[in-house]
């Protein structure tokens, strides 16, 4: 008697077996459901419902396009679907219904359109399609017209609903694109000058830019878009930085990436006095930050500045903290093979007292910040914020002089003789923290990387309080 073993399926055949196996499974589900619902249409037409029997013979074609019974009941239903949408279209173009005829028509170009689709003839005369033109036109003409007639009744919204009606239907011609943009623009417009009159400045300017760009050249929106623009433009005037201790410079290094991440964000309300402008206006007047806090006013007219930024540190502190080692007590795993009663081979392991080394180290730089923004016209503080900030990074590793995989965590007493409290923790969790400890990096992150992060840290958080604030509010 012959053994046959088949052969075994290598990766690449056991995915093209899988792939033909879904094949497969995909079309004689879709052979079912497309026999399933030719099934459902045979019984929809029976009962006399025409519409839902065509859509039930669509979806069996498009699941199976070659089921022929689908395909003939399809082009005997359908077809007479397609003259009773189009009989409905006649009746009512003659009628003068000519949105009910538009409509109606669209109907059948769907229609008609999808069975082509699925392989089954069908045609529409162009009798009916220069009916429909005609319809078209004049369904047109009284939208333009009711449209027309909303706007100036001021009735925007609903002037903008029936040019969409328009739109749905795919007639798009310039009158319509020019009543569409009309119902858009003017009542944004209107929002717009009430923004400006009312002193929010920085809404107008949003308002009539949408304006401009849905009608240009509408009215005065371009003049009042740079208008509104130029009374909500907030100029910042960010004075000398004050520290209670020595940064080594980076207070410097703070105050240019505030106004450099200011800057970038591209706000058109928001702008930035150049430092060096500052600087030579404090130089020549000899002001340090206290008469300058008391003399806003005058500060804000020499710099044409709507607001001073006034920053501190009051704390500075960078450490790079020693490498420190620890030395923990484990145990060395072997695998011992032994054999037992019945002559079977066993592997046990026997378990030896090691030691293993733990490092750490931690270095962190952490400042102390806060900032003003005081109002040149009143002297007022529109924003102010004290906060701690800090970075830091932190680093343990072990180490062993031997093959760590085997290494266990433990406890024991003494190194060369047992104890009652002596432990082997083999739990799971313990080893796997344990095999992360020998996996784990083993540089920690230096105190210049920190201190770049600290400072776009601190000076992020300064730039985006500063570019979200809305005088206007």
């Amino acid at each position: 008697m012959l053994n046959f073993e088949p052969p075994k399926l290598t990766n690449d055949m056991d995915k093209t077996i899988l792939l033909i196996r879904f094949i497969l499974i995909f079309i004689i589900v879709s052979c079912s459901g497309s026999k399933r619902y030719y099934k459902n249409g045979q019984e929809l037409e029976r009962a006399g419902l025409i519409p839902e029997a065509v859509n039930n013979y669509m979806e069996s074609l498009r699941r199976n396009p070659s089921n022929i019974k689908a395909q003939i009941a399809l082009s005997q239903t359908g077809r007479i679907y397609l003259e009773q949408i189009l009989s409905e279209f006649y009746s009512a173009h003659t009628a003068g219904d000519h949105e009910r005829a538009v409509f109606r028509f669209h109907s059948a170009s769907r229609l008609d359109r999808d069975m082509k689709n699925l392989g089954v003839n069908s045609t529409i005369s162009d009798h009916y399609r220069q009916m429909y033109q005609q319809s078209e036109r004049i369904y047109t003409q009284r939208i333009l017209e009711r449209a027309e007639d909303l706007i100036a009744e001021e009735k925007f919204s609903e002037a903008e609903r029936e040019i969409n009606k328009l739109i749905e239907l795919n007639v798009n011609n310039l009158e319509v694109t020019e009543l569409r943009s009309l119902a858009k623009a003017e009542p944004r417009y209107r929002a717009a000058m009430k923004a400006f009159n009312d002193q929010k400045y920085r809404t107008a300017y949003l308002t009539f830019k949408e304006v401009e760009e849905l009608r240009p050249g509408y009215k005065d929106a371009r003049r009042m878009m740079d208008l509104a623009l130029e009374r909500a433009l907030f100029v910042i005037a960010v004075m000398p930085m004050e520290s209670a201790v020595n940064t080594r410079g980076s207070d410097q290094i703070i105050l240019n990436s505030i106004i450099g991440q200011i800057i970038r964000a591209n706000n058109p309300f928001v702008r930035v006095i150049d430092r060096r402008r500052t600087e030579t206006l404090m130089q020549e007047r000899d002001l340090n930050l206290l008469n300058a806090m008391r003399s806003t006013r005058e500060t804000g007219e020499l710099l044409g500045a709507s607001a001073l930024l006034f920053c501190k540190i009051t704390e500075w502190n960078a450490t790079e903290g020693p490498l420190q080692s620890e030395t923990r007590p484990g145990y060395l795993a072997r695998e011992v093979k032994s054999k037992n009663q019945e002559g079977v081979e066993i592997v046990t392991l026997e378990y030896s007292k090691v030691q293993y080394t733990v490092f750490s180290k931690e270095n962190q730089v952490r400042c102390t910040f806060s900032y003003q923004l005081i109002s040149t016209e009143t002297g007022e503080v529109l924003m102010s914020e004290s906060f701690d900030s800090r970075q830091n990074d932190r680093i343990e590793y072990a180490t062993f002089r031997g093959e760590s995989k085997m290494l266990f965590p433990g406890m024991w007493q003494h190194i060369n003789k047992p104890h009652p409290s002596d432990r082997v923790d083999t739990n799971p969790r313990a080893k796997r923290e344990l095999d992360q400890l020998f996996r784990a990096r083993q540089n920690a992150i230096d105190i210049q990387t920190l201190q770049d992060r600290l400072i776009q840290s601190v000076s992020s958080r300064v730039a985006n309080n500063i570019l979200s604030f809305n005088p206007e509010k």
